[in-house]
């Protein structure tokens, strides 16, 4: 069933069972804070890569410590687990709903420094509300860019889906979205 997503999660929700619109809040939540994540981790490796006194092992290691590990997206509210190791970003969604777990819900993203930024994907595997009542767990593969990371904020930008059939869980449109990470418990 093809599905308008930003319209369910901007408020221009067509007749719907309310279910089925909270699901696909849920699953577009999921998405922004995967994108976000990466997006954090790109940035951090940028700034590691600048600084020019440092054997580049060296440089890498002692930022990723001064970053917080645990980040927390503004806008789906949505926790991630941020790692960087030498040239590679990692962010993995920590406060997934128990529901989603069971069925084996993920977003996890990686990236790799490109030039001042730092570019991947998110594999996301989330569920999806069928007409039927039933839910579906539908994989995906969406870009995620982290254009600045610093210990108090990560930002960037990834896809967002516009077009998404939830039966053949086929992404037929997307767009671009920003997003902001700050530490957990600020």
């Amino acid at each position: 069933m093809k599905r308008q997503v930003l319209s369910h999660l901007h408020g221009n929700i067509p007749e719907i069972k309310r279910g089925y619109t909270l699901r696909i809040q849920l699953t577009y939540g999921i998405i922004m804070l995967v994108c976000a994540i990466l997006a954090a981790s790109s940035l951090q490796f940028c700034s590691d890569d600048q600084s020019a006194s440092k054997a580049p092992g060296a440089s890498s290691t002692a930022k990723s410590r001064a970053l917080p590990q645990l980040w927390k997206s503004a806008s789906s509210g949505k926790e991630y687990r941020v790692k960087i190791e030498g040239d590679r970003f990692t962010a993995e969604w920590t406060n997934i709903p128990p529901q989603a777990a069971k069925q084996g819900a993920y977003i996890r993203s990686e990236c790799r420094r490109s030039g001042s930024r730092w570019i991947g994907t998110s594999r996301i595997f989330l569920p999806c509300a069928l007409p039927d009542a039933k839910m579906k767990m539908c994989p995906m593969i969406l870009r995620f860019e982290v254009d600045s990371i610093s210990p108090d904020r990560i930002t960037g930008g990834g896809e967002i889906l516009r077009d998404f059939d939830c039966g053949s869980c086929e992404v037929r449109k997307t767009g671009w979205g920003p997003f902001r990470w700050a530490p957990k418990g600020q």
